[in-house]
């Protein structure tokens, strides 16, 4: 390692596929800290606007088939091997999404069809950050990291928060301590045959003394052995040598690869609090299909859907102390487009899973016609995604500083927990 890249590491934390990052450039510690209530948050972030109205088809809903002459899912009766799964008498799943279907009726999903904010933003990049920081107004921080910043930790484990990608999400964003990865097999000082030799080397260079009384070299020096200490245990997890349990199949994929490794984690007890997933490629304006196999959209919700039964089968009895919850910056237009696609939209579809979730449909229907859409061309949202945050933070996690996490917001209680 050069060393002026040696000090670019330093500065920014990286190690070869992980990251750490935190409020300033001198704080290097990785947060010892595990949640008093031992309880995991799983995030999945769709990125790109994810269209619900495929994914929870309001089949009951005449409208739905006359906006979507050819993208809409076909009515549970239509005998269509291909037609909605019905969940009630109103709604169904996308058939790609059949390995939820269980996980709903085992009652451990909810399905919240409505999801958005008041005066909805369309552009990618405003949403995302307006979901992300918690706040319709938008803020610099995280709703994540003010949660970790404004609850009650104990213990000493490796680990608090987590997320999995190559840059840090706006969701954990802020002054409590966190870290990133891509794949944690990747994970390591330095590709060098020489990699044990000079990092210990180094490690006695930050084992000296240094002077008490500059608080930037001690605190370099501290925080430096810490990163040390944190690369050792990390590389002691062998993620290639994990065994799914419980029959679970993950994706054959990055995404799949990163739930895996979110399971291990929580295994092996590290005090995982949070953990934040992004699965991209939902913005169809085109070709989006319906419900064929071959469809784009079919294709990205069987490995959405299969990769959340795994790690739901995986865990087992852990879900007990598990939640998974999926989100997307937006949903589609209600009309679908004259390319087989459908455009930027309002409100969407999310998942919260575990045993902890109170199973079943969530938010009142606002319908399809015209003079029920938002703008004439979007579903309205009947929930606020922040009431949603708020009743995971607060019941799940144990936090009850919802007006810190959330501020110049009341948030409503929706019963999801």
């Amino acid at each position: 390692m050069r060393r002026r890249d040696f000090f670019r590491f330093m500065a920014a934390g990286t190690v070869t596929a992980g990251t750490f990052l935190y409020s300033n450039p001198w704080n290097f510690k990785l947060k010892q800290a595990q949640a008093a209530t031992g309880k995991t948050l799983i995030v999945i972030f769709q990125r790109g606007g994810c269209d619900g109205l495929n994914c929870v088809v309001p089949f009951a809903d005449p409208e739905y088939y006359n906006l979507r002459p050819t993208i809409a899912i076909p009515h549970p009766d239509s005998g269509d091997p291909r037609a909605t799964l019905p969940l009630n008498n109103f709604f169904g799943l996308h058939p790609s999404l059949a390995p939820l279907l269980e996980i709903f009726k085992a009652g451990d999903l909810a399905v919240m069809p409505t999801v958005h904010y008041p005066n909805g933003n369309r552009s990618h990049f405003d949403s995302e950050i307006i979901i992300e920081s918690g706040a319709r107004d938008k803020l610099l921080d995280g709703w994540l990291n003010r949660h970790l910043n404004h609850s009650s930790p104990t213990g000493n484990p490796h680990l608090r928060a987590i997320g999995f990608g190559n840059e840090i999400p706006h969701s954990l964003r802020g002054e409590a301590p966190v870290s990133i990865f891509n794949d944690i097999s990747d994970f390591s000082f330095t590709s060098d045959s020489n990699s044990d030799s000079f990092r210990n080397r180094l490690r006695q260079v930050y084992e000296q003394p240094v002077d008490p009384d500059n608080n930037n070299r001690k605190s370099l020096h501290e925080q430096g052995l810490i990163l040390f200490d944190n690369l050792d245990f990390l590389e002691t997890l062998k993620p290639d040598d994990y065994e799914p349990e419980n029959g679970a199949q993950y994706p054959n994929s990055n995404y799949g690869r990163q739930l895996m490794q979110t399971a291990m984690l929580i295994k092996q007890g590290v005090g995982l609090e949070t953990a934040t997933l992004d699965f991209g490629g939902w913005d169809t304006h085109s070709n989006q299909g319906g419900a064929q196999t071959g469809g784009y959209q079919a294709r990205r919700l069987q490995e959405f859907a299969s990769g959340i039964k795994a790690l739901y089968s995986d865990l087992g009895g852990l879900m007990n102390d598990v939640v998974i919850l999926t989100m997307t910056e937006f949903g589609r237009t209600a009309r679908e487009n004259g390319s087989g696609g459908t455009d930027h939209g309002n409100a969407a579809a999310w998942f919260a899973i575990g045993h902890p979730i109170n199973g079943g449909i969530f938010g009142a229907w606002p319908g399809l016609n015209p003079e029920n859409l938002y703008r004439g061309r979007y579903l309205s949202h009947t929930l606020d995604f922040r009431d949603i945050f708020a009743e995971i933070i607060g019941l799940h996690l144990n936090n009850p500083n919802l007006e810190t996490v959330f501020p110049d917001y009341s948030c409503k209680p929706i019963g999801l927990l």
